[in-house]
């Protein structure tokens, strides 16, 4: 698990701009990242422990990657979604 800071995701969101993968929705806290031009699949997981945010994704990056920050901005989304629920 690499925990999550501004610094260190805001490299991995402006890379996924650039890249646009597919993101899809597993479930909460759990998405499916395909890049478009290689059909490769990875996995992504959000978690919280003790109020801090961690991530972890299953492609060989050792630290926050693009397929994380591909993933972050519907994450955040969604747990406002389910935090008013």
């Amino acid at each position: 698990m690499l925990e999550i800071t501004k610094e260190s995701i805001e490299k991995a969101t402006a890379k996924a701009r650039q890249t646009k993968p597919l993101v899809k929705v597993i479930e909460f806290r759990l998405y499916q990242v395909t890049n478009r031009t290689s059909g490769a699949k990875y996995t992504v997981k959000f978690s919280k422990v003790g109020g801090k945010k961690f991530a972890e994704c299953d492609c060989k990056a050792t630290k926050i990657c693009y397929h994380i920050g591909s993933t972050i901005g519907l994450h955040i989304v969604l747990a406002a979604q389910t935090v008013k629920a």
